[in-house]
């Protein structure tokens, strides 16, 4: 059985949507047939119950980005969160650096290698944003870099997830995931702009996709580079992200070194590796609890 936001249901004002969503959650019935709840967000740990076994998968650090998404009132969520969190029979993060600092279980994110492979790369070539238009994922940011890249080095961009005006250096569009991969597949580079991170999936896509990647020099995203050596490159300025693209476009042996470093390293995380940790975890929790 598969519960998503959509069918849960929230209401859908500014400052609303969240809450509403985390009490619908506590008033949804689990069926009893169910063995096992797993959540990937701590928004629907609402729905852990005594009855089943919780498991609670977190890809960021959700404290951190509730306060910065709603400020003050991000204290009542996250108590109202924690209550619930506190259910969950074991919390996995898919963050080595929040797994350290939490004590949480690390099983990293995973993408299907094979379902990448299929997809052919897209006709264009562009440096890439893929995301949403939040205060987490820093988009402004993106559209800085862009502009600066495009007078320095005559490169376009296309901020994908987005919907907004065109300017001659950077489009927008909202596409498929399918077409997301295509892009990656030509593009000249992913920017990763997050102000916080867990490990991003786009990230394991565009190591599958041999397109290089320029990530902002955050903690979560440090740790990441330190056990995939040479797979990304860091900075932590406009000016930074600038000589790394400047970096990637004269030197193509670098650039590949880089690519291919990153297709190595994403063969860990595919999804038929990944999914066997879960399996595990799941196989242990049920021996422990219903014997």
């Amino acid at each position: 059985m598969l519960w998503n936001v959509n069918s849960i249901g929230y209401l859908d004002f500014p400052k609303l949507r969240s809450i509403t969503f985390y009490l619908n959650c506590v008033r949804k019935s689990i069926p009893k047939h169910i063995d096992i709840i797993h959540v990937h967000n701590p928004k629907f740990a609402g729905l852990f119950n005594k009855n089943h076994i919780n498991i609670l998968t977190i890809h960021g650090d959700y404290e951190t980005e509730l306060k910065a998404e709603y400020g003050t009132l991000s204290k009542i969520i996250t108590w109202y969160i924690n209550v619930h969190v506190r259910k969950a029979h074991a919390i996995t993060t898919v963050s080595p650096h929040w797994a350290t600092i939490r004590k949480w279980l690390w099983i990293p994110n995973m993408v299907n290698i094979n379902e990448i492979r299929d997809i052919e790369p897209a006709n264009e070539s562009y440096m890439l944003f893929v995301g949403r238009d939040d205060p987490i994922k820093n988009y402004p940011l993106f559209k800085r870099i862009a502009e600066r890249a495009y007078i320095k080095f005559n490169i376009r961009s296309l901020a994908l997830g987005i919907r907004g005006t065109n300017k001659i250096f950077l489009k927008h569009n909202v596409v498929s995931w399918r077409k997301v991969i295509s892009y990656m597949k030509s593009a000249f580079g992913l920017i990763i702009t997050s102000r916080q991170e867990g490990f991003p999936t786009v990230i394991l896509e565009a190591w599958a996709c041999k397109c290089p990647v320029i990530a902002r020099s955050i903690p979560p995203i440090r740790s990441l580079a330190k056990i995939n050596p040479n797979t990304m490159l860091l900075y932590e300025t406009i000016g930074g992200a600038l000589r790394n693209i400047q970096k990637l476009k004269s030197d193509n042996e670098f650039k590949n070194k880089i690519v291919m470093n990153g297709a190595k390293a994403v063969e860990k995380y595919d999804v038929r590796i990944v999914a066997k940790k879960y399996y595990e975890l799941y196989t242990t929790l049920v021996k422990k609890i219903y014997g």
